[in-house]
């Protein structure tokens, strides 16, 4: 009688619930994972507010840097002072741009639909530091509304063993 009282049937776990568990773990993830990037609203959204572009004037080694900033959001919105950023491997250098032709003009109050552009040479960059010369990549950096911070995607200055333009 004891024997069928302590009789005790261990059940491991179905491999269809377990299967069904896992791919709800990895949704969660994957959604988590999309949602706590820094841009994630850019996803999701329809219409992106502030639009940032740069461009250089020669393919490798370029001497000019054009950036444009387009404000589509629905107020005006006030930028502060852009970051330039050259990076080669790990090192980074920053400079902060403060003025322009020795006129301060930032903070920049950019109206609705405007566009600002600010050609932006790299010779005094490289006279201040000759071993920018030697790093790859440029990234442009501004914040604005004073928490917002946008930046580019990396430019590609010269070729690389691993990275070139086409």
């Amino acid at each position: 009688m004891y024997n069928f009282i302590l009789q005790i049937e261990t059940v491991g776990p179905q491999g269809d619930k377990l299967i069904w568990v896992f791919l709800i773990l990895v949704i969660i993830g994957i959604t988590a994972f999309i949602l706590t990037r820094k841009n994630h609203f850019s996803i999701f959204s329809f219409r992106k507010k502030v639009i940032v572009t740069i461009q250089k004037n020669k393919v490798y080694h370029p001497s000019v840097i054009q950036l444009n900033i387009e404000n589509k959001s629905k107020k005006a919105i006030v930028i502060e002072h852009p970051v330039i950023r050259f990076k080669s491997g790990r090192k980074n250098i920053a400079f902060k741009i403060k003025a322009v032709n020795a006129r301060v003009i930032y903070p920049l109050f950019l109206e609705i639909g405007k566009t600002h552009q600010l050609p932006v040479a790299l010779e005094p960059f490289y006279d201040y530091n000759p071993k920018l010369k030697k790093f790859s990549r440029l990234r442009i950096e501004f914040k604005y509304d004073k928490e917002k911070q946008k930046k580019t995607r990396y430019l590609l200055l010269k070729p690389t063993f691993f990275r070139s333009e086409r």
